[in-house]
């Protein structure tokens, strides 16, 4: 039973846990002595997991106001990387599927196994997110704020639910999210900013995340160019060389290869230069406000936009090849089948990262004082 009631008392604020459990344990031996039922204590412990104020200072440590916003900061942003996830799914049509011979069957079978997981991550992260705002909600102060907070989270549930089932429910969700919207923004107009203390970060901190976030950037950009200008093609036109590919292209459609490779090329220059830029700020200085979280943010984002826009890259490679050897446009490569979901993973990474932010200082004793 002791066990039971330390387990509970994790779910209380940081700075009442300590207190509440040893008072817990308090009424247990003394239940104990009077020959009592012990459930009555862990009644009573459920009971105060409901009615405890979460956001009062003396039990977090920070200002009143505080908790509600970074928990719905948090709730927003994993339902933002999960309405992303679900995006990217429903733009490639579940995903790419690469063409027959372009890939193993184990490769082709690990494709799949990624794209249902990007699904049920996606899935899982917005019904994480639904918790942090009804967590956000249920310890705000003001009726409007939870008003804002519930409708955040029914709306857009509301609103899927239309989209699956079809009927009047997506014309319920979306009136229901604007509301939710507008009160939020009402609520934030006229709430006491709450000043967060500066952060900054060393250059022994922040070298390692942009090396690493260079080295994805410069990775997919080259990959995704060889892809483009080789392993794409050779994937929609199997058993044929890649000299006679583009020999057929530029007989029977006009392709001149050396136009759209400047394309291709331009393309990986840009997001590799991009990620350049901010590697040498995160260089810049022995204390920087570019603390790891916001490099990874711009990394993060930078990859997503890397893989959006190779779409528009390699598009005239795609309709020539389509056109000459009266294929489908679209890509059949192993590479341009995984692509897409770590685009959208890193994009939804930038969003939660973005929301993610830390507390200024963790919650002391001293602190609540």
């Amino acid at each position: 039973m002791s066990a039971l009631l330390r387990l509970l008392s994790l779910l209380l604020p940081p700075l009442a846990r300590e207190r509440y459990l040893e008072e817990w344990r308090a009424d247990l031996a003394g239940a104990a002595e009077l020959g009592l039922p012990r459930r009555g204590v862990v009644l009573g412990a459920l009971a105060l997991l409901v009615s405890v104020d979460r956001d009062l200072p003396a039990h977090t440590g920070e200002a009143r106001g505080t908790l509600p916003r970074r928990l719905a900061r948090r709730g927003l942003a994993l339902f933002a990387a999960a309405a992303l996830m679900l995006s990217g799914i429903a733009l490639t049509g579940g995903g790419i599927v690469p063409e027959p011979g372009a890939a193993s069957a184990s490769a082709l079978a690990a494709v799949g196994a990624v794209q249902i997981a990007v699904l049920v991550a996606a899935v899982a992260v917005a019904v994480l997110g639904a918790l942090l705002l009804l967590g956000a909600a249920a310890s705000a102060r003001t009726l409007l704020a939870r008003i804002s907070l519930v409708a955040a989270v029914v709306g857009p549930v509301l609103t899927a639910a239309g989209l699956l089932l079809p009927g009047p429910l997506a014309l319920v969700g979306l009136p229901v999210s604007l509301a939710g919207l507008v009160c939020g923004v009402i609520v934030l107009g006229g709430s006491r900013t709450i000043a967060l203390a500066p952060r900054t970060a060393t250059r022994a901190q922040r070298l390692p995340v942009a090396l690493a976030g260079l080295a994805l950037v410069a990775g997919i950009t080259v990959v995704g160019a060889v892809d483009l200008l080789v392993w794409n093609p050779q994937a929609k036109v199997p058993g044929v060389a890649l000299t006679e590919i583009y020999a057929t292209m530029a007989e029977r459609d006009g392709f001149e290869l050396g136009s759209h490779a400047i394309w291709v090329t331009g393309w990986a220059a840009f997001w590799t230069a991009a990620a350049i830029v901010v590697t040498v700020g995160a260089l810049v200085g022995r204390r920087s406000p570019l603390t790891p979280r916001r490099i990874a943010v711009l990394m993060l984002a930078l990859v997503a936009g890397a893989v959006v826009f190779r779409f528009f890259a390699g598009f005239g490679f795609g309709m020539s090849v389509a056109d000459t050897f009266v294929t489908s446009g679209g890509d059949g490569s192993l590479v341009s089948a995984v692509l897409p979901p770590l685009g959208q993973l890193a994009l939804a990474g930038a969003a939660i990262a973005v929301g993610w932010a830390p507390r200024s200082a963790r919650p002391t004793a001293a602190s609540a004082a």
